[in-house]
C-alpha cells in the first residue's frame, strides 16, 4: 500500500495504518482499564489534534471516565514547534482527580510539561500522559508518558488528528513527508 496524500504544497506516504493504529488503542486502553479499575479518570483531550485518538481510546474503555478539553498550541502552520505554547482552558475542578492526558504526539516534551505543571497547581490525585505517538529523539523537556503508542523517529506526520498547517486531520491512516 503506497497511498500518497497532497496538502498544500507537501506530499505525504503512508506511514501506519487505521488497522495498525485501532489495535494499538485498544492495547493502550486495556491497559489504562487495569491501571484505573475502580476509578474514573479525567481523560483531558488536548485539541485540536488528539480528537480521533481519544474517540477511538475512550470508546474502548471499559471503565467510567469524566471528559474535558483544552486547547494547547505550539506548532501554527509550520512544520517545527514555535517553543512557545499557549493553552486555553475550559474551567473544571481537577482538585483530588486522576488525570490522563490524552495528546496526539510527543515531541519537544514542551506542551506536555506546560500542561503538566498547570494541571498540578490545581491539586490533581495523579497526572499521567497517553499518546498515540512520541518522538524520543526530539525530546528537549523530560516528560514521562505511562501510555505511548507508537516511538517513531524525528519525522513530520499527518493524519488521524495531526494536521499540517490545518489540513489532513480527517487522514484514518497516520503518513510522513514524501520526497519524489
Amino acid at each position: 500500500m503506497n497511498k500518497i496524500v497532497q496538502l498544500n504544497d507537501k506530499k505525504f506516504k503512508i506511514y501506519l495504518s487505521e488497522d495498525e493504529i485501532l489495535i494499538k488503542v485498544k492495547e493502550l486502553a486495556d491497559r489504562i482499564n487495569k491501571d484505573y479499575a475502580g476509578k474514573t479518570p479525567t481523560m483531558l483531550i488536548v485539541l485540536k489534534g488528539a480528537m480521533l485518538f481519544a474517540s477511538d481510546l475512550i470508546r474502548e474503555l471499559k471503565i467510567g471516565c469524566k471528559l474535558e478539553v483544552i486547547s494547547a498550541k505550539s506548532y501554527g502552520s509550520d512544520m517545527e514547534s514555535s517553543g512557545l505554547v499557549k493553552l486555553k482552558y475550559i474551567e473544571s475542578n481537577f482538585k483530588n482527580s486522576d488525570i490522563i492526558i490524552v495528546e496526539d504526539i510527543i515531541d519537544s516534551g514542551l506542551t506536555i510539561k506546560t500542561l503538566t505543571d498547570e494541571l498540578k497547581k490545581y491539586g490533581p490525585a495523579s497526572i499521567e500522559v497517553a499518546s498515540i505517538l512520541s518522538k524520543p529523539q526530539a525530546r528537549k523537556e523530560d516528560v514521562q508518558i505511562k501510555y505511548t503508542g507508537f516511538e517513531i523517529s524525528n519525522l513530520f506526520v499527518v493524519g488521524y488528528g495531526l494536521d499540517y498547517a490545518e489540513l489532513g486531520r480527517e487522514l484514518r491512516d497516520i503518513y510522513i513527508l514524501y520526497e519524489d
